[in-house]
């Protein structure tokens, strides 16, 4: 009686991690997608004034501009390349295609 008991709550502690585990990821997929969706409306908000989207004050867009280095540059080498649109897809799975 007491080995089917104990039996019992080992698959029902592991039962509550799996829960757990589960519940973690799903906060993490949540908090993933939150950050995409701010990132894109932060970028809309600083580089729509310099194309003619008025949602900030083309002035501050600018100073703002500072924070974005490195989205300048991953546009910058998407335009010297041209769309190679295949090609961002295999560098984004990683490895070497």
């Amino acid at each position: 009686m007491f080995k089917v008991l104990k039996k019992i709550l080992r698959e029902f502690v592991s039962f509550v991690k799996g829960v757990n585990q589960a519940i973690i990821e799903d906060s993490v997929s949540a908090l993933e997608l939150e950050h995409n969706e701010l990132e894109a409306a932060f970028l809309t908000m600083v580089l729509g004034p310099l194309v003619g989207v008025a949602t900030l004050s083309p002035i501050l867009s600018l100073e703002l501009l500072e924070a974005l280095k490195n989205e300048v540059k991953v546009l910058e080498s998407r335009a010297v390349r041209g769309e190679d649109v295949l090609g961002d897809l295999m560098a984004s799975l990683g490895g070497e295609w």
